[in-house]
């Protein structure tokens, strides 16, 4: 009898999805395909990983495998998205050329500032003898900070990678980079000015989220939870959705080999015992729960106040001086072009960059202090587990002393109207109009989660090492 190997019975399970069947059993899988029970599985395990596929239970306890109407990869990008990575190719390479350019013209300006000091120097060495040795010493260390602010030029990074925690104005805490250091400032916290002017025109650079890390978090959420995992554990460990959520869960069955099971009150939920094998815990990741997860502002510029006006000033004066210059004011063609057309144009793009980035940083930075409110009541749904309570409810505990900024009844009401379409809830009113939100879903999965978890002894026990390869 002819048998398959694993990639072979994979692709025989995908070319039989392609053709429509795309909602099945196991033992469907099998029948249509040919494979095993086993075949069949494992292959659908596999396409769990690459394909989009929603798991549903039946009353009599069969999963059914839904991979919608037709196959869609996980990876499968859209045209949107397809754009938005042409677009930001070339931002990136309009931002590595303006830089360049940047750099170039402060080098221009340190060369002048350097020939202005050195004359200075040279004036004093010549004013008397009395205090040389005094101005000695500090034109050499003023030399060593010349070196490190002419080398701070070619330094694009406006930011270290060390990261500490801030608070935004309205009190929410998030992780940042700390830039870099000014060089002629004793102040630990001052911002190096050259870093400050490439801030300006491309703002500072954000802690973005690693693209594995709700898979991450999971892993190291079912290793400290004995192996169990429903969707609502998903939810509050992402803030997903509810399809969106299905799909993950599927996605971590696949990714992380794990076993769907039916629990006795025919709740599906994932059983990963081949995650908890291993030597050491320690290099898990961190678990935050998305309410946790405030982040970062977007920000025009990052730079103080003060500092943003020297930099209008100084490029302002730029601008005002080529004018001039393209003015009239010089009848030679190539000190025209040097010191009138092309600071023109570099001081124009200097301005308008920022200008132009300022609608996008708005519309973003509305959204997450969105996202952030929104996160305070999923806070507040998960630590009811789930049970009904009133927007009252909800306010007090999220606006209680030390919290962040206080959300309306309004705003928290119209929050819930959106949880209860995503997670999803209901809205319940009462004989006396009191209007209850309560999302028994997640009641349900939590409970049994808990149930399942305290019945499950796990043994992480290896045993000793029985073969070595270096022996």
């Amino acid at each position: 009898m002819a048998t398959l190997n694993p990639a072979e019975s994979f692709q025989l399970m995908e070319r039989r999805l392609a053709t429509g069947k795309t909602r099945l059993t196991l033992t469907e899988a099998a029948a249509v395909t040919g494979l095993s029970l086993d075949q069949a599985e494992a292959a659908l395990r596999d396409l769990l990983t690459r394909y989009d596929c929603h798991l549903q239970v039946t009353e009599n306890g069969d999963i059914i495998y839904d991979f919608g109407p037709r196959l869609h990869r996980r990876d499968e990008k859209s045209w949107r998205e397809h754009l938005d990575e042409a677009l930001s190719l070339l931002w990136k390479a309009f931002v590595l050329f303006f830089k360049a350019w940047i750099a170039v013209t402060l080098v221009v300006y340190f060369v002048i500032f350097l020939a202005i000091l050195i004359a200075m120097i040279v004036l004093l060495m010549f004013g008397g003898k009395s205090a040389g040795g005094a101005r000695r010493g500090r034109s050499q260390g003023g030399a060593l900070g010349l070196l490190r602010l002419f080398t701070a030029i070619f330094n694009w990074n406006t930011a270290t990678s060390r990261k500490r925690r801030r608070s935004d104005r309205r009190g929410y805490a998030y992780a940042a980079y700390e830039p870099q250091p000014a060089l002629l400032q004793d102040k630990p916290d001052a911002k190096s000015f050259v870093a400050s002017v490439y801030d300006f025109v491309f703002g500072p650079p954000r802690v973005e989220r690693h693209p594995l890390e709700n898979p991450q978090e999971v892993a190291a959420y079912l290793r400290r939870n004995k192996g169990i995992l429903v969707p609502a554990d998903i939810k509050a460990l992402t803030g997903l959705v509810a399809d969106q959520a299905a799909l993950l869960f599927s996605d971590c069955i696949g990714r992380f080999q794990g076993d769907i099971r039916i629990s006795d009150r025919k709740l599906m939920y994932g059983q990963f015992d081949r995650l908890l094998r291993t030597v050491s815990a320690e290099d898990d990741m961190e678990i935050v729960y998305y309410w946790n997860e405030y982040e970062p502002p977007h920000l025009l510029t990052g730079n103080a106040l003060g500092t943003n006006a020297l930099i209008v000033f100084l490029n302002g004066f730029n601008l005002i001086f080529s004018l001039f210059i393209l003015a009239g004011a010089s009848s030679n063609a190539f000190s025209t072009f040097w010191l009138g057309t092309v600071p023109f144009f570099f001081s124009l793009i200097f301005f308008a960059v920022p200008a132009l980035r300022l609608p996008g940083v708005l519309i973003r930075e509305a959204r997450r202090n969105a996202e952030n409110r929104r996160k305070r009541v999923v806070w507040a749904i998960f630590a009811n587990r789930g049970r009904a309570q009133t927007a009252e409810q909800i306010a007090q505990a999220i606006n209680a002393p030390g919290s962040p900024e206080p959300l309306s009844l309004r705003a928290i009401e119209d929050i819930l109207a959106r949880l209860v379409k995503e997670l999803p809830g209901e809205l319940r009113i009462d004989a006396r109009g009191q209007a209850f939100y309560e999302f028994p879903i997640i009641t349900l999965e939590l409970e049994e989660a808990e149930r399942l978890r305290r019945q499950r002894t796990v043994d992480r026990d290896l045993g000793k090492v029985a073969f070595d390869t270096r022996q």
